[in-house]
């Protein structure tokens, strides 16, 4: 068997399925009826609405061009334009069909000619299985398009409206009322011509979903570029087509683009155009990898801003959050500093409290790599706590204690040592100074409760009670998520409740922790006690409760 050659084609049997290929919303049929008008060199279109039985009549009435054949109307695919609009717009000819199966009601009469005409289209006629009818009319040159649409009411028909012109570039008037309009662009720092088009670049992140493409009025999402700044607001670029042939919105929705060469020039572009609004910046704070790519793209910046955090310690309570620390401009005396286990950057933070280096650690951020001011600094690595505790060394990192301490160790000495050196250097000097606390887990694995913690300490007048359950809060508390837990702050009591009593159990004594817990279970039925009276309360692990109250004295 002998096969010919074939062409692809259109099956007469999809205009029998128009009805579901085009089910748009209020808003599609009002977008593609509208830019059907600009096409046409319309001037002005005039929207009127007629209340019906079952829901609202809409018309759309334009000064265009108008439709010289009737039959043009109903050619689905078969857009006919002038050799401009479809060479810069690639018009899909399927506009009209977004009315498929809606009573329908056109007329049009041609500049070219003084016959105008009219086609009334019942809502079962769009599948091409009944014939329509073409009047004459004698309306002026344009067209229009009458439809009926169920369940709508005038306030939701202008509020529709209002959505689809914000951005149309012709004037829209509803019942006689210019609807209002703004440009697409407004709000932009930066604003440059593109091959016809406008790039605009923005402050701020792109809202989810929010249009960032204007084609004649059609607001739609892409992502074009969008480029972070540490510690700054990110920018990210829009684009308001104009005449740019290149770029194609995927048919006949018209909401996505279509992935061409146009497309990624496009991406490049507005890549272009937020680094030199970032070269229009008084300064920026991007990173080195965007910076050489500014550079690429011959868009020369200065270096970043010599800006980092200053190193605090994380919480154990991601929940809560660890709030950085507060950015400081680099002086070159600063030192970088990594991000550490909760437990381990507190007793860190700690040991270091009052001495000339804690004012000068900065979160290191790679980010910057590359840059002079970054590559100069000096960083403090590989801090390590040694703790002496009745004849045995133990050296304490963020892993674990080797050897292993026990779970309450009295420890005669405790320093925290750590190296200072230049980036990348193998050499390095090393520092020492007094700690009093060292925190650690079994296996290095964090608790989610306190029950866990090992801790060895040194008596001293600086580590207190109150102190050291501050210190347990910031370094072990996690409070559990699952739908059976008890809430934050239920949980966040009970741990509190039991570092009070361990503590003051290690700082002070037994007596001290008993006192603390029956503190803590006074505390929470305080509020029960009238004013002006006090209570006596005195019992034995095995006597009754003794329970006295009084009036307080008044004073005279």
């Amino acid at each position: 068997m002998k096969y010919e050659p074939i062409r692809a084609s259109v099956s007469p049997e999809t205009i029998g399925k128009v009805t579901r290929l085009f089910n748009g919303s209020l808003s599609d049929i009002l977008n593609e009826l509208l830019q059907n008008a600009r096409r046409a060199g319309a001037s002005v279109v005039n929207v009127t609405t007629t209340p019906q039985k079952n829901g609202l009549r809409i018309t759309l009435d334009d000064n265009g061009c108008g439709i010289d054949d009737p039959v043009r109307v109903l050619a689905l695919g078969a857009s006919r334009w002038d050799a401009a609009v479809a060479n810069g717009e690639d018009p899909a000819g399927m506009g009209v069909f977004s009315l498929a199966g809606k009573a329908t009601v056109i007329e049009s009469r041609p500049s070219s000619s003084s016959d105008a005409w009219r086609i009334e289209i019942a809502p079962a006629a769009w599948t091409g299985d009944v014939d329509i009818v073409v009047d004459r009319s004698n309306r002026t040159t344009g067209t229009s398009v009458s439809f009926v649409v169920p369940g709508v009411d005038e306030g939701t028909a202008e509020n529709a409206l209002r959505e689809a012109v914000q951005f149309f570039p012709v004037p829209v008037c509803f019942h006689g009322k210019e609807m209002p309009k703004k440009d697409f662009l407004c709000g932009a720092i930066h604003v440059e011509d593109w091959r016809g088009s406008r790039i605009g670049v923005f402050q701020g992140r792109t809202y989810h979903r929010a249009p960032t493409v204007n084609f004649h009025g059609v607001a739609v999402f892409a992502r074009l570029f969008e480029i972070p700044q540490i510690g700054k607001q990110e920018m990210h670029a829009r684009i308001d087509i104009g005449h740019t042939p290149e770029l194609q919105l995927v048919l006949p929705a018209r909401k996505e683009f279509v992935e061409n060469a146009g497309l990624d020039a496009l991406k490049v572009a507005c890549e272009a155009a937020c680094y030199r609004a970032i070269a229009a910046q008084t300064s920026h704070s991007l990173s080195f990898e965007r910076y050489r790519r500014a550079a690429e793209l011959g868009i020369n910046l200065a270096e970043a801003e010599a800006v980092l955090n200053a190193w605090e310690p994380d919480i154990a309570d991601n929940e809560s959050g660890s709030e950085a620390g507060q950015r400081r401009t680099i002086t070159s005396e600063e030192f970088l500093m990594d991000a550490q286990e909760a437990h381990f950057g507190q007793i860190i933070a700690r040991a270091l409290h009052g001495t000339p280096i804690r004012a000068k650690l900065v979160d290191r951020n790679t980010a910057f790599e590359g840059y002079s001011w970054y590559d100069e600094l000096r960083e403090l690595s590989d801090p390590t706590f040694i703790v002496h505790a009745d004849g045995t060394i133990h050296t304490v990192d963020a892993i674990a204690a080797d050897p292993p301490l026990p779970a309450i160790s009295a420890a005669q000495e405790i320093h925290l040592e750590y190296a200072i050196k230049e980036q990348g250097c193998s050499t390095a000097q090393r520092e020492r100074v007094k700690a009093d606390i060292v925190l650690t887990f079994p296996d290095g694995c964090c608790s989610d409760g306190i029950e866990d913690v090992t801790i060895a300490y040194v008596s001293s007048d600086s580590l207190q009670p109150d102190g050291l359950v501050d210190l347990l809060d910031n370094a072990c508390f996690s409070a559990w998520n699952d739908s059976d837990a008890d809430s934050w702050d239920t949980q966040h009591d009970r741990f509190l409740r039991d570092a009070r009593e361990l503590a003051y159990r290690i700082l002070v004594g037994e007596n001290a922790a008993i006192a603390s817990q029956f503190r803590d279970a006074v505390a929470r039925i305080m509020w029960t006690l009238p004013k002006g009276k006090s209570v006596t309360i005195g019992f034995t692990h095995d006597s009754p409760i003794d329970v006295a109250v009084s009036d307080l004295e008044q004073a005279t």
